[in-house]
């Protein structure tokens, strides 16, 4: 019994996702067509790559500049609250 409802299921699942693949296929294939009959110039697509490019490459500064003041900012703070490096905290120090 609990073969036949299983096998049932699978075949349910296999038309499902057969379906859900020719739906997925169509929408490919009526982007494609829709994407052809779009002309864009070629430097207009230069000039958005270039474009795209300063950009990312701005966001990769920023976050530099970002990680420095926040590294910064730490350093400060623990300056400020008496854990620097060269105090030694709890640490025995033997007498000489």
């Amino acid at each position: 019994m609990s073969r036949s409802t299983s096998r049932k299921s699978r075949v349910r699942m296999g038309r499902i996702r057969s379906a859900m693949l020719a739906q997925m296929q169509y929408w490919k294939m009526y982007a494609a067509m829709k994407l052809r009959r779009v002309r864009v110039p070629a430097p207009l697509m230069v000039l958005l790559g270039a474009l795209v490019s300063f950009f990312m490459l701005g966001v990769l500064m920023l976050s530099v500049v970002a990680i420095d003041i926040i590294t910064t900012l730490f350093l400060l703070c623990r300056k400020l609250l008496g854990l620097g490096r060269t105090d030694p905290g709890n640490a025995f120090m033997p007498r000489s």
